[in-house]
């Protein structure tokens, strides 16, 4: 009996070293993986305005390989109809089917000329879609004008509301309108970039603010970005509500503003944030025809932003 449990002991401790050697001998099998790495270096940005999830029209970044006008306008076009799955929760607003048969740029104009899929637009997002278009396609340097036919006739009214289109559609058209009217006398526009985010990813949201203000749109566009008054909660602003502008010098295609202390994120390093400086040089050049923004703060200069355009 215990002869026999020796040479069991002696088999089983035999066995575990035999598997342990093969187990070390023998190769384990190897796994590639693949990783994918979307590389836009060589391609530049295309900036197209799709709709997020809470119906505000967001401006995101594509991209796109060299290509002449055209054929940028025509991409722009195909992410506003069939969007961009690299764009994440983002949606076309021009209706599926839609063809866009022409296009033709003259001087700072383009005419586009599409099918009469377009009139199927949703009637809640037939606003929308004009601003997607209209801000999508004026991002591009030397457009400023927009005038959209259907089948080669000038489309005049909202295909749903029947609201004429005031030609030529410029960015003054405004995009998420506020209304804050106390009179129909001297309205004005104003539009303003606030911070959004999506599954951690930042972008930026413009809202076109229409009311009777007189100031200064500089004025207007820092009081609401310093304001805990946002028009929701999603919408955010960096800039700390004590951040004042104490003048503006514009002249020679360019715009000094120049700021309080309040500004800086660190007034030790004299940081001001990303976000801060992109919402506000995205607000003036949608108000100021101007090349490039100089920030100042109480007279020494921090920061310059230069337009960037696409060639």
């Amino acid at each position: 009996m215990i002869k026999r449990y020796a040479m069991n002991k002696i088999f089983v401790s035999t066995l575990v070293f035999g598997l342990l050697v093969l187990f070390y001998l023998v190769p384990s099998p190897s796994f590639d993986i693949e990783v994918v790495e979307e590389d836009n270096k060589d391609k530049k940005e295309n900036v197209v305005y799709l709709l997020d999830e809470d119906n505000y029209v967001s401006r995101v970044i594509s991209y796109y390989d060299e290509s002449d006008i055209e054929g940028l306008i025509r991409e722009k076009i195909k992410i506003l109809i069939n969007g961009d799955k690299s764009l994440g929760k983002f949606y076309s607003l021009i209706p599926k089917n839609t063809i866009l048969k022409d296009v033709k740029v003259e001087k700072d104009s383009v005419y586009l000329n599409f099918n009469k899929e377009i009139l199927n637009v949703n009637k809640y997002l037939e606003e929308s879609m004009i601003e997607a278009i209209v801000f999508s396609l004026t991002e591009i340097n030397g457009i400023n004008n927009v005038y959209i036919n259907v089948d080669s006739e000038k489309l005049t009214k909202l295909p749903k509301s029947g609201r004429e289109i005031p030609y030529p559609l410029t960015r003054s058209f405004g995009i998420n309108k506020k209304y804050d009217l106390n009179s129909l006398n001297d309205i004005d526009k104003t539009t303003i970039y606030f911070v959004k985010s999506s599954d951690e990813i930042e972008y930026y949201v413009p809202v076109t603010k229409v009311n009777n203000d007189s100031r200064d749109k500089i004025e207007i566009i820092v009081d609401e970005l310093s304001s805990n008054n946002v028009y929701k909660t999603n919408l955010m602003s960096y800039l700390n509500n004590n951040t004042k502008v104490l003048s503006v010098n514009e002249d020679n295609n360019e715009i000094v503003v120049n700021f309080n202390s309040a500004i800086f994120n660190d007034i030790n390093t004299k940081e001001i944030l990303e976000e801060v400086i992109y919402t506000i040089s995205l607000s003036i050049n949608d108000n100021y025809d101007v090349s490039s923004i100089v920030f100042n703060v109480e007279n020494e200069e921090i920061y310059k932003s230069v337009n960037k355009s696409i060639e």
